[in-house]
């Protein structure tokens, strides 16, 4: 007997949404699949950015320097007295401003008040023996002509004139020296100035090596300041250089002054050459002192051929070396430039950029900025962010 077994439909069904669910699994990992694979291919196709920018040749570059100098006096004297005395009267003292022709100080002159009157009392005197002699003359003349002298008494009053005559020219002598010490008892101002010392007090007996003051030009000040042989031949008298006198952010003290003299000798101490300038401008009062320090500024062009870039453009290479990278166009329409590692020498570098020789002399792009980001051979699209040119410049 044969039993034919009826099928479930419940089963059927299960089985029917299990082969479903299957085929929608499948589908759903083909599908995400392929994106990753998509988005793989969209992660390949990306291309880095970079700040590019040209840079041209330079004949040549100018280093700035600065040198110390120092402020000082074009005139500069110790004042003495010419003769030894007795201080009677100081009448200035250190740091005082004086004009030309003042009295500073005062030697007591009586001695020489006493002698002078003692010298013309004698040239009196010899006055009147001249008198008499003259009176003798006459009456001998007189005599001689009667015929009773001789002219051997005529010779000896001739002669005695004479000698009273040398004695008055001698006396008149002393007495003019006595009153060329008396002026010069009285200490005088050469020029207008500032005593920046007094060495005298009343009542010193001052000796001629002895000075009385330490006296400075007031408003007349030069700067010499030395510097290389080297750097000092090429500079020529005229030239125009900036000077700082003062150190300070709040108040700007930077100046001008002009070569007036160089010098000719060569310090046997620091080997350098004196200069010296001229301030162009009167600096403000209370600004400039006697022996004050001062920078000097003195550009010095060398001729060697090279480019100005960013200090950013460069990066440390191999064994030391410098490098950096030149962008090369692709030459598709996408704006993409393949990168190249290029060794230079650093000649000069400033705050902010550097001269760097090591290229062919013709414009080049390179990556200016961020230069550790990158690698040779990698190739990347020009940002769209402005560079400032700084091509020729040391700021």
């Amino acid at each position: 007997m044969i039993q034919h077994n009826k099928t479930n439909p419940f089963k059927f069904t299960l089985v029917r949404i299990k082969l479903i669910l299957l085929i929608f699994l499948t589908a759903s990992t083909l599908t995400a699949c392929s994106k990753a694979v998509e988005k793989k291919e969209a992660t390949n196709s990306y291309q880095q950015s970079a700040s590019l920018l040209t840079i041209s040749p330079e004949k040549s570059y100018t280093i700035a320097r600065n040198y110390l100098g120092q402020i000082t006096a074009k005139q500069h004297t110790s004042l003495s007295f010419e003769y030894s005395g007795k201080i009677s009267d100081v009448l200035v003292d250190s740091g005082d401003v004086i004009k030309k022709g003042q009295l500073l100080a005062q030697q007591d002159t009586q001695l020489l008040n006493y002698k002078t009157t003692e010298l013309q009392s004698q040239k009196k005197q010899a006055q009147a023996q001249i008198t008499l002699n003259k009176a003798n003359l006459s009456r001998i003349k007189t005599l001689i002509n009667d015929g009773y002298s001789s002219l051997q008494r005529l010779d000896e009053l001739n002669s005695e004139n004479k000698i009273l005559q040398a004695q008055i020219s001698g006396l008149n002598a002393r007495i003019n020296t006595l009153q060329y010490q008396r002026e010069k008892s009285a200490l005088i101002a050469p020029f207008d100035g500032v005593i920046t010392e007094r060495f005298i007090s009343n009542g010193d007996l001052s000796n001629i090596s002895q000075p009385s003051f330490r006296f400075i030009e007031k408003a007349n000040n030069e700067i010499n300041v030395g510097i290389p042989r080297k750097v000092a031949s090429t500079l020529v008298l005229g030239q125009i250089f900036n000077i700082t006198i003062d150190n300070t952010t709040l108040i700007d003290k930077t100046k001008q002054a002009k070569l007036i003299a160089i010098g000719q000798q060569i310090n046997t101490v620091n080997r350098t050459v004196q200069l010296r300038l001229k301030m162009l401008k009167k600096l403000d009062k209370g600004n400039s002192y006697n022996g004050q320090l001062v920078r000097v500024t003195i550009e010095q062009k060398i001729k060697k051929p090279g480019f100005w870039l960013p200090l950013n453009a460069i990066t440390d290479g191999v064994r030391g070396q410098w490098q950096l990278f030149i962008a090369s166009p692709t030459g598709d329409s996408n704006n993409r430039f393949q990168l190249q590692p290029a060794t230079v020498n650093v000649l000069h570098t400033s705050e902010r950029s550097a001269y760097i020789n090591g290229l062919s002399l013709e414009p080049h792009k390179i990556v200016a900025q961020g230069v550790h980001r990158y690698v040779g051979g990698q190739v990347v699209k020009a940002s769209t962010q402005v560079l400032a040119n700084i091509a020729g410049s040391q700021e």
